[in-house]
């Protein structure tokens, strides 16, 4: 039976969420009264919500474009793109842009020539001839680096000094495979020694263009005029760049943006490539990122969930500028995107300013929609993934998003699962049993636009194993199919997402981040509010049938860390799902 509080609820919720800390009663209504909204010829969307308790405003630019958009054999464009465009434009970041057109020119040239020569060698080649090349490096007496100093393009030269073009005096592990240095349409040696002579070149034009970059002048500008933060982030489904400002700041606001995204130069290109290859090496450190990819990679044989946000490190290494700039043309279009201004701001001044900057902002035809579908999964996965960290483990279940029916009963099970100190895992794994050393977590992830996974994660607190926790987790998940949840407890579920909610909502930050996600996962802002009653809506009955529909073996993933040399112990048998 379906709670007959929901709507009154949710008008008296929207009423609070909306509200700016109780100033005047002009700013109190419900979400639709209070969102103000335009959308401009070219088709961006402006969205405002006017909040005047603090003369600040923060906002966001959303696209619809992430990692999901990229080709498989071109992985981690809208991450590095996330990065460039903090890197200025014509106006910004330099002092003198009609001198660096020509060494980006030729930059671009040289990263060419190098890309098709490691492509000519094979990664294996490479890696075997970069490794020659840093003993050679390691050989070099200290008084010469003291001369090299930090001058990447006579570091180059000097490697290229001392490399032997003379194959017979490579080393003889080599020479006695022919093969590997030289065949019939290919003098590989002679490729690779080519290909350092073109990165001491692209050092040297990087050192050039260097004095024509102003450094951050993206980030101080807003600095200097009071921002309280300046960011960016990309998911599967969505690029986001964030600024929050004093409220006298809109115009420059609306000058600044509409010119990052409009007349956008990728300085610094190849230097930022390093960046972004030590970042992903980073992350594949992380125990927590490396099973959560491992869990996706095995999870999602089809669909781009399963590629990582940061791309792979090979397609990393092999990305020019002028796929950044492709990926750019192709997605970054006013009619993929919506700004989302919260705060002290006049909503009309703001669509007056937003067509003056954005308004000549050019169309394009933009296929934002990924049309693989993840075929259904016909068997328990598993996979083992070795680290030097404490044991841990993911289970996923693959389920549907929003607004398939499913979804909602989906969400509220994760709310009467693990949120709060009265939740089930939090009572029964973590304080009742003790078996792991903070309670699990459960997450609907890694993305909301497409079907994606119900997540369970779990640390266990020595001396017990990841095989007792899960046995005990997939207990947890009988009990949802075998008996009703109790009324009370849904109850308490509900209540404890209305209070997440009205935090979120409270300021400026969650409320344009909130409004974004209904934009950047559905199309329309609007989405929130459905989902919320829907939510609402959920009964003892959905979470039972949906429980027995999804949470099956078959459906299942399950990613396990375990320490080099160790192994998971095998999984013991019991009833029903727990074989």
């Amino acid at each position: 039976m379906k709670p007959k509080f929901v709507n009154c609820y949710l008008v008296t919720c929207l009423l609070i969420l909306t509200a700016s800390q109780t100033t005047t009663g002009k700013e109190i209504g419900t979400l639709e009264e209070r969102v103000r909204e335009r959308t401009l010829d070219n088709g961006l969307k402006v969205v405002v919500v006017e909040r005047h308790a603090a003369p600040v405003f923060f906002t966001l630019v959303s696209f619809r474009v992430g990692a999901s958009h990229e080709s498989p054999d071109h992985s981690g464009l809208s991450h590095f793109l996330e990065h460039m465009l903090f890197k200025g434009t014509k106006t910004i970041g330099t002092t003198d842009y009609a001198k660096e057109v020509p060494i980006l020119a030729e930059l671009e040239s040289v990263a060419a020539e190098i890309k098709d020569i490691r492509i000519t060698l094979k990664p294996w080649r490479c890696d075997l001839f970069d490794e020659y090349v840093t003993g050679l490096k390691s050989e070099l007496p200290p008084e010469v680096w003291d001369v090299i100093g930090a001058d990447e393009a006579a570091g180059w030269r000097t490697v290229l000094d001392q490399l032997p073009r003379d194959i017979a005096r490579l080393p003889e592990e080599w020479t006695r495979t022919e093969w590997l240095l030289a065949d019939r349409r290919h003098n590989y040696w002679s490729l690779y020694a080519r290909m350092l002579e073109y990165r001491a070149r692209m050092a040297e034009l990087m050192a050039q263009q260097r004095e024509y970059i102003n450094q951050n002048e993206f980030s101080r500008i807003y600095s200097t005029h009071g921002s309280r933060i300046i960011n960016a982030s990309t998911g599967y489904d969505h690029t986001t760049y964030m600024v929050g400002l004093p409220s006298n700041c809109l115009e420059l606001w609306m000058f600044i943006e509409s010119d990052r995204f409009r007349n956008p130069v990728f300085r610094e290109f190849y230097s930022e490539r390093e960046v972004v290859m030590e970042e992903k090496r980073m992350r594949e450190n992380n125990p927590d990122g490396l099973i959560y990819q491992s869990l996706f990679c095995t999870a999602f044989r089809a669909h781009p969930y399963g590629r990582p946000i940061l791309g792979w490190m090979s397609d990393i290494r092999l990305t020019n500028r002028t796929d950044i700039e492709e990926h750019w043309g192709r997605f970054y279009a006013p009619n993929n995107c919506q700004l989302t201004i919260v705060g002290d701001v006049d909503a009309n001044k703001v669509f007056k300013l937003a067509n003056k900057y954005f308004g000549s902002w050019e169309p394009s035809k933009v296929a934002d929609e990924v049309k693989v579908v993840e075929p259904e999964q016909n068997g328990e996965r598993r996979i083992e993934v070795e680290h030097d960290a404490e044991p841990r483990f993911v289970i996923g279940y693959h389920v549907p998003v929003a607004p398939h029916p499913d979804a909602y009963a989906i969400a509220m099970i994760d709310q009467v699962l693990s949120v709060g100190k009265t939740s089930r895992l939090y009572r029964s794994i973590f304080v009742e049993q003790g078996l792991t050393a903070s309670s699990p977590g459960v997450a609907i992830e890694p993305a909301d636009r497409y079907p994606n996974l119900f997540t369970i994660h779990a640390t266990p607190k020595s001396p017990h194993t990841t095989t007792e926790v899960e046995t005990a987790l997939l207990t947890e998940i009988e009990k949802l199919k075998d008996q009703p949840v109790d009324e009370r407890e849904l109850e308490r579920a509900r209540n404890r997402f209305k209070m997440h909610q009205l935090n979120r909502m409270s300021n400026n930050y969650w409320l344009a981040f909130t409004l974004s996600s209904g934009f950047v996962n559905r199309g329309d802002w609007r989405s929130i509010t459905d989902d919320f009653n829907r939510l609402m809506e959920v009964t003892q009955e959905d979470i039972q049938r949906v429980a027995t529909k999804y949470f099956t073996a078959r459906n299942r993933t399950v990613a396990t860390l375990v320490k080099p040399g160790a192994r998971a112990e095998a999984f013991g048998t019991g009833k029903g799902e727990l074989q």
